[in-house]
């Protein structure tokens, strides 16, 4: 909708609006005299855009998640919006306002009204619009370097946060009730934002999601995983200014309990907002700068999972404010239309981190681990490394290096066998429990990935090659820096490399479209979301044939 629309629907639902907002709309009404004003509104607030402020008045409303319907608990609100917004925005939010009666109308009240309020309301800076983050992907402003500051700037929020109360809000059993809970209650949107299937579906997925990972859950709220964070962090709430300057608005104030959540509950709402704005590969960036940041090596694991939940709140928040009588026709179609995609994404979501198989192969150097690990940010997979697994089984430590020439020692072919074997047991497990596997390893002889696809056709589910490629100058300069990385698991060196192309046999007999052939010289990123939309035109298929049937 352009201004001059919304300035129309704006003029024909004043007056269906409360006295007090036909008041705050007229530019009378502030001292500092704007030349107008704008209002935009929430299910849950009023957001007047006067000059260089914004004035934010709670509704009175009652939902399950927030009774805002006395005006002394609105004060509360008010105020613990400015304390909290702070963290993250210390200049934006200035004070709290009386909104106080003037005859027959409203006017804004000093400090010593407070006893006389009608109402209260929170007084803010405004940005620059322009600024917005979805407004930077708009215009192509906001690139890989913009999420990687981001990144940093949240990692360092979360690690000051506070994690008191982190066990009753972030425990197993209390994401369980939490989670079930709500999507019980959008049951009331069935047949108008949501459908039964997709809804069911995604509870069906969570339920399987929190039983599969009780004990991780548990793990990262005993370790400072959850936090005190944000709990509403999308596009439209980060200001990123021409010298980096980011802040970051209007948290959750209103609940603890949304407020207080796991790390990769807040990244997973921007992440999946960013998709939603057809950004993939800046939502990929993030996740992947974040985990850097925070050293978070679960992170991934738990990526579709929140962004699953969270699209599936953002479709319940926007079904309710096109319910919302005060808002206008043309916006509620617009919230309601925003609420079914957003429940269509958090379908999307589940279908997607359903078990499957994807073996990432290539030479080395060519970027298999860099891709698996942006597969395991965006599948929620366990990732399965032929060199952690090879160490492992000749009880050494990830990090050593040994020193045996091509095919000796631990790479010899007797151990190969012993390696792709223990890999493929392994995989099978998580395969039969439910979970979805991504194998990182050369594969460069065609028995070996047989094995693999028969595996995953035993176990019912669709299969994927990932076939990372790169220019071989970029791979010799990768292998040279890898050497020297004292934690670098390989061992793989540019004699490795030499010896590997003259033996890889090419992938022929694996069916066209269970092969995705991935570039990695410039980056392994947009590799990781080729082979998602591939996975999910597998699923879409419905086939978990193995190499004799396809």
């Amino acid at each position: 909708m352009d201004a001059e629309s919304r300035a129309q629907a704006q003029e024909a639902g004043t007056r269906a609006m409360p006295g007090l907002v036909r008041a705050m709309l007229d530019p009378r009404f502030y001292p500092h005299a704007p030349g107008s004003v704008e209002l935009r509104q929430t299910h849950i607030s009023y957001v007047f855009l006067a000059g260089d402020f914004a004035y934010k008045v709670k509704k009175s409303v009652r939902f399950p998640f927030l009774d805002a319907s006395k005006l002394g608990r609105r004060y509360e609100l008010c105020q613990d919006e400015i304390r909290l917004n702070r963290r993250l925005a210390p200049r934006l939010y200035l004070d709290v306002v009386p909104i106080v009666r003037r005859g027959s109308g409203y006017a804004l009240g000093a400090a010593d009204d407070l006893c006389n309020a009608e109402e209260f309301a929170v007084r803010m800076r405004r940005l620059d619009q322009n600024r917005i983050l979805d407004r930077l992907i708009a215009t192509g402003e906001a690139g890989e370097e913009t999420m990687r500051l981001l990144a940093r700037k949240l990692a360092d929020f979360h690690a000051s946060a506070s994690t008191e109360n982190a066990w009753r809000y972030g425990s197993a059993a209390a994401l369980w009730r939490r989670v079930l809970g709500d999507l019980a209650s959008y049951e009331v949107f069935i047949g108008y934002t949501v459908s039964e299937h997709e809804l069911r579906e995604i509870e069906d997925y969570c339920r399987r999601f929190i039983e599969s990972r009780w004990e991780l859950l548990n793990q990262r709220a005993k370790t400072g995983r959850v936090r005190d964070g944000h709990g509403d962090l999308r596009a439209e709430h980060i200001c990123i200014e021409p010298n980096d300057s980011i802040d970051i608005y209007d948290c959750v104030e209103f609940s603890e309990a949304i407020r207080y959540c796991d790390v990769a509950a807040d990244i997973a709402f921007l992440a999946m907002d960013l998709d939603r704005l057809d950004a993939p590969r800046l939502s990929l960036a993030l996740v992947l700068a974040y985990a850097e940041a925070a050293a978070d090596n679960d992170l991934g694991a738990l990526m579709p999972f929140y962004k699953c939940y969270r699209a599936s709140i953002r479709g319940m928040a926007e079904s309710q404010r096109s319910l919302a009588p005060e808002v206008s026709g043309p916006e509620r179609e617009r919230a309601r239309s925003l609420a079914e995609t957003e429940f269509a994404m958090a379908h999307r979501y589940a279908m997607l981190a359903a078990p499957a198989m994807v073996v990432v192969c290539g030479l080395s150097g060519s970027g298999k681990s860099t891709l698996a690990r942006a597969l395991r940010h965006r599948l929620g997979f366990e990732v399965l490394n032929s060199d952690v697994v090879r160490k492992r089984l000749a009880h050494l430590p990830a990090e050593v290096r040994t020193r045996a020439g091509y095919a000796e020692g631990i790479y010899a072919e007797d151990f190969n066998r012993r390696t792709y074997a223990a890999m493929f047991e392994e995989a099978g497990k998580l395969l039969r429990s439910g979970r979805g596997v991504i194998l990182d390893a050369t594969f460069r002889d065609p028995d070996k990935r047989r094995m693999a696809s028969e595996l995953a056709s035993r176990a019912g589910v669709p299969w994927l090659f990932v076939e990372c490629r790169c220019d071989e100058k970029e791979a010799i300069g990768r292998l040279v820096e890898r050497a020297r990385n004292r934690n670098e698991v390989s061992d793989a060196d540019v004699e490795v490399y030499r010896r590997q192309r003259t033996e890889f046999v090419a992938l022929n007999e694996i069916p066209a479209y269970r092969h995705c052939t991935v570039d990695t010289t410039d980056g392994s990123a947009p590799g990781a979301l080729e082979a998602e939309l591939r996975l999910a035109g597998l699923r879409s298929l419905g086939g978990c044939d193995g190499l004799e049937a396809a």
